[in-house]
């Protein structure tokens, strides 16, 4: 029996600081459980064979696996903003298929030609020594993509129907089949250590896929209605209005994740390269266990500003967040436990450690800059009006490769400072950007009415 037109269900009753923090945690633990991964998988790496080599392969590896991902990424938010009845989740899961099984093929396409051999050498500027190991990690990443797709979309409908507590078991749970991957591949020595690494990738997210696919069936039959009551929406239920949507949300994480791998364009050409390559993807990892934390934001703000007093009480709890993190960022960057950080958890050696603490503290700012950034992308989401987070991204990723590149000519630096510095520049860049777009919008629409 079909369900009647009906409303959605409201995802939180109490739109109060106290209310907001615990619609927040579960996401924002979703996200942190993501940014331990990569640590996880780096600690590893460099308590194996060759581990200078093999942390500049899998740091290689994962910023073009991204890369190739990037058009999913934004399905999270599609599927918080858009699933509305089964009418539109049916119209997302079909786009959803097109996209995992046209980026499969992509992956395949650069991981078994030798396409990926000559990005790597005259595109990314990787030195020779990491090409071989860093192609077998993105070789055994294949699933990557297309189980990230599926879990983002059901993921967003869970949290569009106030079903957030479930979603970090679906992360724990790829947590935990990539920590018995990595644990039996550590014992074992069965694999090179970027290797290890791309399989543990793999396992992880088609663990956490199945598991929000489970859950989220329930939502599906019990809680979405057949047809919602915003006429308006109905209408957007079309191809073309869902791309108008959607394709400018793609780029933004097409052109965010591009960039990661200029960036090693710079780094590779900056002084000490293969040491700068080596610490970077663990100093990534670290920053982004604050910046995952501002990110997680995103949802929670698009999922709650409709409702009443939705924009001032979100604007209150952004601002607090974003100097929350930042200072405990700073604090940590300050005190030995910086260093604990990075030699007794990341298990980086002892020569590789100063080249740490530098971009360690140009990064605190990060944290702010990302969770105002989240606030921002999520109000241009709830207007529609997504074409400005595209916009704002070209000149992240431009403002970042000019800076990289012009860093690492004229400074004479490692390459993680220069890349701590001109990402701090192009967050900032897109971040102002995005303010001031959404200053400009709110002044037509007085001026109009």
């Amino acid at each position: 029996m079909q369900k009647p037109l009906s409303r959605d269900p409201t995802p939180l009753a109490n739109l109060t600081q106290s209310g907001i923090f615990w619609f927040w945690v579960p996401l924002a633990a979703m996200w942190l459980l993501m940014a331990v991964e990569q640590p996880a998988m780096t600690a590893i790496i460099a308590r194996l064979d060759q581990a200078e080599v093999e942390l500049a392969a899998f740091g290689i590896t994962f910023v073009v696996a991204l890369a190739v991902e990037s058009p999913v990424i934004q399905l999270l938010a599609a599927g918080t903003a858009l699933s509305y009845d089964r009418g539109h989740y049916r119209r997302l899961m079909r786009f959803t298929h097109v996209l995992a099984v046209g980026l499969t093929g992509l992956h395949l396409l650069l991981a078994a030609t030798p396409l990926y051999a000559l990005i790597l050498e005259h595109v990314i500027g990787a030195p020779a020594a990491v090409i071989g190991p860093s192609r077998a990690a993105f070789l055994l990443a294949t699933p990557f993509t297309a189980a990230v797709a599926y879990r983002r979309l059901w993921q967003g409908v869970l949290i569009r129907y106030g079903r957030t507590k479930v979603i970090p078991i679906t992360m724990v749970l790829r947590f935990l089949a990539m920590g018995t991957v990595l644990l039996v591949g550590y014992r074992t020595r069965v694999l090179p250590g970027a290797a290890l690494a791309g399989l543990a990738l793999s396992v992880g997210v088609i663990t956490a896929a199945v598991a929000s696919w489970g859950f989220v069936r329930g939502v599906v039959r019990d809680l979405m209605p057949e047809r919602s009551e915003h006429r308006d929406h109905i209408a957007s239920a079309s191809w073309k209005r869902l791309l108008r949507f959607y394709i400018p949300l793609s780029l933004t994480s097409v052109l965010y994740l591009i960039a990661q791998p200029l960036m090693t364009v710079g780094i590779a050409r900056a002084p000490y390269p293969l040491q700068s390559l080596a610490v970077w993807p663990v100093i990534n990892a670290y920053m982004f266990l604050f910046a995952s934390l501002a990110l997680s934001f995103q949802e929670v703000a698009v999922a709650l500003l409709p409702q009443p007093g939705g924009l001032p009480a979100l604007r209150r709890f952004n601002a607090k967040l974003g100097l929350g993190l930042s200072a405990v960022f700073l604090l940590v960057a300050l005190t030995p436990a910086n260093q604990w950080w990075f030699t007794r958890v990341a298990g980086l050696s002892p020569e590789l450690v100063p080249f740490t603490q530098t971009p360690t503290i140009l990064l605190s700012l990060v944290p702010l800059l990302f969770t105002l950034k989240s606030w921002f992308r999520a109000k241009h989401i709830h207007s529609k009006e997504t074409m400005a987070i595209g916009k704002a991204v070209v000149l992240y990723s431009g403002v970042l490769f000019l800076a990289v590149v012009a860093g690492a000519r004229l400074l004479p630096v490692p390459g993680a400072i220069t890349a701590a510095i001109a990402l701090t520049i192009a967050v900032t860049v897109e971040i102002t950007y995005l303010h001031l777009h959404a200053r400009r919008a709110i002044q037509l629409k007085e001026a109009l009415s």
